[in-house]
């Protein structure tokens, strides 16, 4: 069986703007949005097309990548009926969210805070299971246990008796939240404890990575999330189809997504400058030349100035060998950057954006 790659949720982060931009890098079979927070009452229309807005596409993210729908909450009524929605909306995979490790969730009785109570997870499964069609699937995630991965198996069981279609599994307990390494050995327990597929999670950076997580949990399914933040590329480069880009050519994924949040949001520049600093923050703690970059834009409150610095910084990172000058200089309204010595770029293919750039 081919392997299975898909990107992660992450919440505040990966919305439909990202995804989008995500799905035309490509790479992964699938997407997962942010999760959608249900509670007491059903979810509206508008509120379901606002969180996903690929809802009205077919439910598919840029280049034709499939986007599953997750929900997060702890009332069985409330899921199922919102499920129920969500399939006439168009869904095509609805996932329910038993992993989230944030505590303002777990307080309000969402994601890893059910699993201190796998009879609940069960009965939420079940429930969303019998209002959606037949057709579309039902998955749940969920991590290995709440402080002990020695409950994987008990919660592998519930959802399975729940009636869902797969499973994924984070690799972590909800105590560990990100710390520490993902538990491969206790996915595997996991995989052999169910007859459902299971999609492993956790800690999957490289190729290698990837072959060992493979044999050692026996997966042929994996979700990648943080890694996929620092290096937007590592599907493709998992896959085996092309090397690690260089930076600037991430900065030029950046630079995409604040041309984008000014034509979603034309008149809020806070909400684009939000995204492209904080993306720019998750790949600075894996490359140097973006952290040098990223010192400058977090200190811009401007778009127009952070446009200016990001066009500089990646026209000076595109040229080779060392500039003859630098190129904010011709342009003194924009702001100056001084990089380290460029990398020299693997070949890669041309981004739609970047067509016709030469």
């Amino acid at each position: 069986m081919s392997t299975v790659l898909a990107l992660a949720p992450m919440q505040g982060i990966l919305d439909g703007l990202m995804r989008g931009l995500y799905a035309e890098v490509g790479g992964m079979d699938y997407c997962v949005t942010e999760f959608i927070r249900v509670s007491y009452h059903p979810l509206s229309e508008g509120t379901l097309l606002r969180d996903c807005p690929e809802l009205e596409r077919g439910c598919l993210a840029g280049a034709g990548v499939p986007v599953h729908v997750q929900l997060l909450g702890g009332l069985p009524e409330p899921m199922a009926k919102t499920a129920e929605l969500v399939a006439r909306l168009g869904a095509q995979v609805i996932d329910l969210n038993f992993g989230c490790p944030v505590k303002r969730v777990n307080r309000n009785d969402g994601g890893a805070a059910l699993l201190r109570a796998p009879e609940r997870i069960e009965a939420i499964v079940a429930a969303v299971r019998d209002a959606v069609p037949d057709q579309v699937p039902v998955s749940a995630k969920i991590r290995l246990g709440w402080d002990s991965p020695a409950e994987v198996e008990r919660l592998c069981a519930a959802v399975q008796a729940g009636g869902a279609s797969w499973i994924t599994v984070h690799g972590r307990t909800r105590v560990q939240a990100y710390s520490g390494q993902a538990d491969w050995p206790a996915i595997a327990r996991a995989r052999l404890s169910t007859r459902l597929p299971v999609v492993a999670n956790g800690d999957i950076v490289t190729p290698d990575d990837l072959a060992r997580c493979a044999a050692v949990t026996g997966c042929d399914r994996f979700m990648v999330g943080r890694a996929a933040l620092r290096r937007p590329e590592i599907f493709r480069v998992l896959r085996g189809q092309e090397g690690w880009w260089p930076w600037w050519r991430r900065l030029g994924l950046v630079r995409e997504l604040l041309r984008r949040c000014t034509v979603h949001r034309p008149l809020h520049d806070t909400f684009g400058l939000g995204k492209a600093k904080g993306w720019c923050a998750l790949m600075a703690a894996d490359d140097p030349h973006i952290n040098e970059v990223f010192q400058r834009l977090k200190r811009v409150q401007r778009l127009s100035e952070a446009e200016a610095l990001l066009d500089t910084a990646i026209a000076v990172g595109r040229t080779p060998g060392p500039p003859s000058e630098d190129p904010s200089a011709a342009r003194p309204h924009q702001a100056r950057v001084s990089l380290p010595p460029r990398v020299a770029a693997q070949s890669s293919f041309p981004l739609p954006w970047e067509r016709g750039q030469g």
